[in-house]
């Protein structure tokens, strides 16, 4: 299960829900312009209230039967100059539980944010990072896509007689390698995650693909 889910995307608007968890008292959201950046805190909502930010209308907003759920709305523009990211751009974001005496817990995995215009599949969506070191799967850095990725193109980054990349699309599941400047496809259905590691040292890699529904 992931840490949350966007119900809406449009314009101005990221509308998230996540689960309510046993002695958590605060839900908290970091993002980053990159999943191999630093992360900054943005916001961290009250289990009683939520987060609904200043500069968005409630009228515009859908109502949700969301009681089991904590939900969050806020404008990724109001987040410009503290976090640097922007509503015309994606970016990552990761949910981190803060219990009832104010301590944070381990951070989740990034999930990547779409643009609203990035939903309607009318391009490739691309990304470019550099994967961590990991001697096995279980090291892998765990990046949550969009559900409905699919046709995917990886490149290893390396220059030629650097470090292999390895990737999955399953937590502990099978791995592929890619070697320095080699291009992986894949076509084989949608797919919500990527697992990417380097083999001896760090990767840098490339990947796009394509989406078809929201997130």
């Amino acid at each position: 299960m992931r840490d949350f889910s966007v119900i809406r995307r449009r314009k101005n608007i990221v509308d998230l829900l996540t689960p309510k968890r046993a002695n958590v008292a605060g839900y908290r959201f970091q993002v980053a312009t990159n999943f191999d950046q630093a992360y900054t805190t943005i916001f961290t909502a009250p289990i009683g209230s939520g987060y609904l930010d200043p500069s968005i209308n409630p009228a515009v907003l859908h109502a949700v039967n969301n009681n089991d759920h904590i939900r969050a709305v806020f404008n990724p523009d109001t987040f410009n100059g503290a976090a640097g990211i922007a509503d015309g751009a994606h970016f990552w974001m990761r949910f981190v539980p803060v219990d009832f005496a104010g301590t944070p817990g381990t951070a989740g995995p990034g999930t990547l944010i779409l643009t609203d215009a990035e939903h309607y599949g009318n391009s490739r969506v691309q990304i470019a990072g550099t994967a961590p070191t990991g001697a096995a799967v279980a090291n892998s850095l765990q990046l949550n896509l969009p559900q409905n990725s699919q046709d995917f193109y990886i490149k290893n980054a390396n220059a030629s007689g650097g470090f292999a990349l390895y990737v999955s699309f399953i937590s502990g599941g099978a791995e592929q390698q890619v070697s320095p400047q080699e291009v992986m496809k894949a076509y084989d259905g949608p797919s919500d995650a990527l697992f990417v590691r380097g083999s001896g040292g760090t990767a840098a890699f490339s990947a796009s693909f394509t989406n078809y529904l929201p997130l």
